[in-house]
């Protein structure tokens, strides 16, 4: 057992890696008690959690500096996201993005300057 040394290392980063997958799995979507009694609603649940942990992780990659690494923080500042739906007298409607952090400047990048309403100034 001793002398294999890199073995055993590799066999517990192994192992690390996996128990921090389910740790961010747990913590980070905030997963629920499952109430199900199907093996394959079990599965399903769990796939969804992952498939979630995944496109957040994913969308953090592909940010240029990301400022938030915390799940629970990212979920606050997406949830303080407004889009604000004007609907002026005798004019058409219009959507505003409001409420934008720096925070997810930095997560989102130009999505959020291409997609904004440019024309408010031009509609009052």
């Amino acid at each position: 057992m001793y002398d294999e040394p890199e073995k055993i290392l590799m066999l517990y980063k192994d192992r690390d890696k996996s128990e921090k997958l389910i740790r961010d799995m747990k913590e980070g979507t905030e997963i629920r008690p499952i109430r199900h009694w199907n093996k394959w609603a079990i599965i399903g649940h769990l796939v969804i959690i992952f498939l979630t942990n995944c496109l957040i992780n994913l969308t953090l990659y592909l940010a240029d500096k990301p400022v938030v690494k915390n799940v629970k923080l990212l979920k606050k500042y997406l949830n303080n996201l407004t889009l604000t739906v004007v609907y002026p007298k005798n004019r058409f409607r219009f959507t505003v993005l409001a409420n934008i952090s720096q925070e997810i400047k930095s997560i989102l990048g130009d999505w959020i300057d291409k997609y904004k309403d440019k024309s408010l100034e031009l509609r009052w």
